[in-house]
């Protein structure tokens, strides 16, 4: 399915400038794993999506545009998702992938206390500046996207005052593949916040409001994109396997 500008203005509420570079001018990076065997830059699924999506966020944020639409930043961006798609598939282990951040991030740090803290945080040792989601594991697994904000010139308020917005849309985008793969993760052992939370009927309720109160957060700065996401949400309490749960 192929990812519009229009879509990504009118039913996600996404600025224009924004939804016009990721959706039409930007190519697909060559030799990137993230994007393998793909021939345009978005794709319907949240693992794409997710650009444009934080993007627009952070822009609402105050962070300028032609930063964010810079190639530097973008680059960087997508090196950086090449080296985690290397972990992902087995490639490397997971000390090799934080020793390509270093390396990726050599001289371009410019928030030098979320790059220390996240550093710290993936390598199991208690970050010092900011706070990051830590009680639910399974809502934490896309966090090395923080990695992309490191070289952007931004206070450490801003660093604190962001954050919430991060997961207002990630952790709603973690807790609807935990609805759908609930029977899955069970069988393989996956990370999943249902499990996480006691497994059963009541956990489901508990995962359904941790949404909730993320997607708040996202209502005050995107209110389409809050909408958007609340109807998925709803929606996923409808899966036949979860209304068995429930049941």
């Amino acid at each position: 399915m192929v990812v519009t500008s229009r879509r990504l203005q009118d039913s996600l509420g996404v600025c224009p400038e924004i939804a016009e570079y990721f959706a039409n001018e930007r190519k697909v990076p060559v030799d990137n794993l993230f994007w393998e065997k793909k021939r345009i830059y978005l794709s319907a699924g949240f693992g794409y999506l997710t650009i444009p999506l934080v993007f627009d966020l952070l822009y609402r944020s105050g962070v300028e545009l032609d930063v964010l639409l810079s190639d530097e930043h973008v680059s960087l961006m997508e090196k950086g998702f090449h080296s985690l798609k290397l972990y992902e598939k087995g490639d490397c282990s997971f000390d090799d992938f934080l020793n390509d951040c270093h390396v990726l991030l050599s001289g371009r740090i410019k928030q030098q206390k979320l790059a220390s803290d996240l550093f710290d945080l993936f390598s199991g040792k208690e970050p010092q500046f900011f706070k990051f989601e830590t009680k639910h594991k399974a809502l934490a697994r896309s966090d090395s996207f923080l990695f992309t904000l490191v070289d952007l010139q931004v206070t450490d308020e801003w660093v604190e005052s962001f954050l919430p917005v991060w997961y207002s849309i990630a952790r709603p985008i973690l807790l609807l593949d935990d609805f759908k793969d609930l029977i899955e993760d069970r069988v393989s052992k996956d990370e999943n916040t249902i499990v996480e939370l006691g497994n059963d009927a009541d956990a489901i309720k508990a995962a359904y409001q941790l949404g909730n109160n993320d997607i708040k957060v996202l209502n005050e700065v995107n209110p389409m994109l809050g909408k958007f996401m609340q109807s998925l949400l709803d929606d996923a309490l409808n899966y036949k396997h979860i209304i068995k749960e429930m049941s």
